[in-house]
């Protein structure tokens, strides 16, 4: 597997931290998985329940906003795929998000805490909307690291046609040059990021019961490693290039 696509996994699993985390202590309202939001507003707005629709809708803006950020922090830079300096840029603004959360957390009493749930959920949310984004610009087919609905469909029909023998062709972008996988590669690469966001979900459920809000640094310790990481072979990929 190579390495861009192993970092998105890791950034896969960063999802399922997030969206347990805000499962978990932020009223059962997910920060990655917009899918989920969108079906539990509707039913808060059905219901009446107004508090908890208006919940479900800061994180659907905070993910639009992440989104529009990191399409902000890309503008100039061409359309291409693997790692690029706007990747770097738009992980450092998930960072900075993601420290801005626990930062909230550690500097505000339970009861503050408590009353600022919006604000968390729409820090949570706008770090997931340029998580996203950044997905979409490294470019790896199937891997949006916070939409694992879609993963899961091209695992299964990709599965499927190589059962019944008609493998269709999915053209993946890997370390910024594009090949055709096996449907055996596919498969694995899909069932990789899906296993990757429960991985995550359950490492945060965890951790929370002992240390609370201080799971947010599993997630930042990941995206440290893949901001490093992807940039070191981003450098690597340009003085190859330069050769």
């Amino acid at each position: 597997m190579s390495t861009t696509r192993v970092l998105l996994i890791l950034l896969t699993v960063v999802s399922g931290c997030v969206d347990a985390i805000s499962f978990l202590r932020l009223g059962q309202v997910f920060t990655a998985a917009m899918t989920g939001n969108t079906v539990l507003c509707g039913i808060a707005v059905a219901g009446g329940h107004g508090g908890l629709a208006v919940r479900y809708a800061v994180a659907l803006i905070g993910f639009a906003v992440g989104a529009a950020g990191a399409a902000l922090v890309m503008t100039g830079h061409r359309r291409e795929t693997g790692w690029s300096r706007a990747v770097t840029g738009t992980l450092c603004l998930e960072l900075a998000a993601l420290f801005a959360f626990w930062l909230l957390t550690q500097c505000l009493p339970a009861t503050e805490q408590k009353r600022i749930v919006n604000v968390l959920l729409f820090v949570l949310a706008f770090a997931m909307g340029v998580q996203g984004s950044t997905a979409r610009r490294v470019g790896i087919n199937g891997i949006t690291t916070t939409v694992i609905t879609s993963t899961l469909t091209g695992l299964v029909e990709t599965a499927v046609w190589k059962a019944v023998g008609k493998v269709r062709s999915h053209a993946v972008t890997t370390d910024g040059k594009a090949f055709e996988p096996t449907a055996a590669a596919l498969v694995w690469m899909w069932l990789s990021a899906i296993v990757a966001y429960g991985i995550g979900a359950a490492m945060s459920s965890a951790i929370i019961a002992k240390w609370s809000y201080e799971v947010v640094w599993v997630p930042i310790a990941i995206v440290v490693i893949v901001l490093l990481t992807g940039h070191l072979q981003g450098r690597s990929q340009s003085q190859q290039m330069s050769m």
